[in-house]
């Protein structure tokens, strides 16, 4: 299905990907039919009951097992014919209406989203883009001789709107056009939201937030606010800090004193703080150096190496495609292609990792008379006397094409980008533990980011930028004052990202609670709810309590499209994050402290550290509770026993010592 999702994105041909989208709907019918197989949920059942056979089972069997347990039984084979045709018809409409919730975001702006700008308030925009607003905007002249244009109000004008107009009405109308939403996606997100609770409770489960947390390293909707709690609890101080330079900054430029700062006044000062803008370095970041950096990072941790090659004719679907190899010790490990460019057959979906082949032992499959389970020997490796398939992952992003006769260049976003693909890549790569279904990022979704963050450290880490980083005309290095300046301004505004990441896992959580159905009689219930988190005490601010209100007459969730694939586990990027800054520190910086990291003080590409990530980690895939890889990998002397020991429980005491843990950048 991977394979099929890929093509329907990637393949420049529209045949392939209406063949791609039909193939994508057999599978998923084929697959629900497994997962309602009477027959094997019994003999599943039955097996794992029993103690002769349950416990010869090794650690990653007995994960499989439960696993397969768990997704019948979240499919309603367990239910009578009267609930189990109501699963179905729940089912259906909660696929219906996700299309539909989406299909929403691609809809014409409606006049609920225009708005009218004096002409003399864009003069502070960048010149090409007031001029792009004037050529495409109908404009006219008010009775006092005022040119207005009227614009609508969509991400490309309420960006520049909000972070360059110097008038704070103007700003005022962008923002809650832009804000309001669209009354049809609020239709379509409440009755998802109304469907997944009756789906939840008709398979036995307290709320949709419930049985999705059963098998994630959370377990349950209270265990995930203890960590979010956390987390507020250590921001507030950065919350009011943050508010309070803001008010300096305003305050110095002789605008309006000690009068509250509204959601549109927040782009627009920070933008003011932030004059002076750090100069570009992608002239430090060819894309064939950055890979190389790649290489000599995992070199360095894992003792494996990218080596590129020429893919054969017919093997890649555009001639952008890149081909590596993952190599150790001169052994294939597996492959990776590399769609990186934007292109108008391309979906933008932004970046991606597809596992389009997994690692999976094959020496012990059972051979059915009359079926053929041949090989090519381009699909399998040997390790230690057994036969795994060769692994083969994709990976996605939309990077602008390189201008003729320069190399790739890629921004600072794209360099940690490519990083947090990779973390990915390499955990397909190795975590080959025998199994398909539990095979490198097949794990749980508040585990499954985490390789991939931790990524995201090592790019930013000067000891690995000096591997990789030197301008591709005269080959000097990337200065360290860029690097120590970047690492800086990210801690500045650190806050106000954990802010939005907090305040979206938090509604989340309580869109997926059983106390929608409180709300759900009631005229736009979604929308009182957003209220209602945006100014929770959790959530605000002290210093000024406008700073992150909510504002009446706008439908932020209309756009919560995460909603769709990260019901209910929204709060994992954030969760795997922390996990990340607390594996950084401890494991490959030992505890040095920020400064130190930023100055080029130690070296993160300690071989004994990585070697201890991938066994304690990456190996195991899904094969293993990733609490317990958690406390094997943390448990190195410089955590308590007895915190190792919640940790390794994964309880409530372990999600609060997440929640305690070191903000992520702050």
């Amino acid at each position: 299905m991977d394979v099929a999702e890929l093509v329907r994105q990637v393949h420049p041909d529209s045949n392939w990907q209406e063949a791609a989208e039909s193939i994508y709907a057999e599978m998923f019918e084929y697959m629900n039919g497994l997962n309602t197989h009477v027959g094997l949920y019994c003999k599943l059942v039955q097996a794992m009951d029993d103690p002769h056979i349950s416990n010869d089972l090794g650690p990653v069997e007995r994960e499989v097992a439960l696993s397969f347990r768990r997704d019948f039984e979240r499919s309603g084979i367990h239910l009578t014919e009267s609930a189990h045709s109501r699963f179905v018809t729940l089912s259906s409409s909660i696929h219906d209406l996700s299309r539909e919730f989406l299909r929403c975001q691609s809809l014409p702006l409606s006049s609920e989203n225009s708005v009218t700008i004096p002409v003399d308030h864009l003069r502070t925009l960048p010149s090409q883009v007031a001029m792009e607003i004037l050529q495409s905007s109908p404009s006219h002249k008010n009775s006092d001789g005022t040119t207005v244009v009227e614009v609508m109000a969509d991400d490309f004008i309420a960006q520049y709107i909000l972070r360059d107009c110097g008038n704070q009405k103007t700003r005022e109308k962008v923002y809650k056009a832009w804000q309001r939403g669209s009354s049809m996606a609020v239709k379509s997100l409440e009755g998802l939201l109304e469907d997944r609770l009756k789906l939840a409770q008709t398979v036995g489960f307290e709320s949709f937030a419930h049985m999705t947390l059963d098998d994630k390293m959370a377990r349950s909707p209270d265990h995930v606010n203890e960590f979010l709690r956390g987390l507020a609890i250590q921001a507030q101080p950065q919350w009011n800090k943050l508010v309070d330079s803001l008010h300096n900054t305003r305050n110095i430029s002789k605008q309006t004193k000690n009068a509250a700062m509204f959601p549109w006044d927040r782009d627009y000062w920070i933008g003011k703080q932030r004059e002076g803008a750090l100069p570009s370095m992608s002239h430090y970041f060819s894309l064939g150096r950055v890979v190389l950096g790649l290489s000599r990072v995992f070199k360095n941790l894992y003792g494996v190496e990218l080596r590129a090659v020429t893919p054969q004719p017919g093997e890649i679907w555009h001639p952008e495609v890149r081909k590596l190899e993952v190599v150790e010790d001169g052994q294939l490990l597996g492959i990776i292609y590399c769609d990186v460019f934007s292109r108008n057959s391309k979906a933008h979906v932004g970046a991606a990792h597809f596992t389009a082949r997994c690692a999976r032992r094959v020496d012990d499959d059972i051979k059915i008379p009359g079926e053929f389970l041949g090989h090519s020997n381009q699909t399998i490796v040997e390790r230690n006397g057994q036969r795994f398939q060769l692994p083969v992952v994709v990976l996605i992003c939309n990077f602008s094409t390189p201008t003729t006769g320069n190399p790739p260049l890629l921004s600072w976003s794209n360099v940690e980008t490519i990083f947090h693909e990779m973390g990915h890549a390499m955990h397909s790569m190795l975590g080959q533990n025998g199994f398909h279904n539990v095979a490198g990022t097949r794990c749980p979704i508040d585990f499954v980011e985490l390789p991939s963050v931790l990524m995201e450290h090592f790019a930013r880490s000067p000891q690995v930028l000096s591997l990789f980083a030197s301008h591709y005309k005269t080959g000097q290095p990337l200065p360290n004052d860029l690097i120590f300046n970047r690492a800086m301004q990210r801690r500045q505004y650190a806050a106000l990202d954990l802010h939005a990441q907090l305040f979206m896992s938090a509604l989340d959580q309580c869109y997926h609670s059983n106390s929608i159905a409180i709300h759900h009689k009631n005229p736009e219930w979604s929308t009182k709810i957003l209220a209602t988190i945006h100014n929770h005490p959790m959530f605000r601010c002290d210093n000024d309590m406008s700073f992150f209100s909510h504002v009446d007459g706008t439908r932020w969730q209309s756009r919560f499209t995460h909603l769709v694939g990260y019901g209910a586990s929204y709060y994992s990027y954030l969760f795997d994050r922390v996990l990340a800054g607390q594996i950084w520190d401890r494991v490959f910086q030992g505890d040095r402290p920020f400064l130190q990291q930023v100055n080029n003080n130690g070296f993160p590409l300690n071989r004994n550290a990585g070697e201890r990530f991938k066994n304690e980690v990456l190996r195991w895939g899904g094969g293993r509770n990733p609490w317990e890889s958690l406390a094997a990998l943390l448990n190195n002397g410089k955590t308590s026993a007895r915190e190792i020991d919640d940790i390794a429980q994964g309880s409530k005491a372990a999600m609060r010592i997440v929640g305690s843990w070191r903000l992520p950048d702050m």
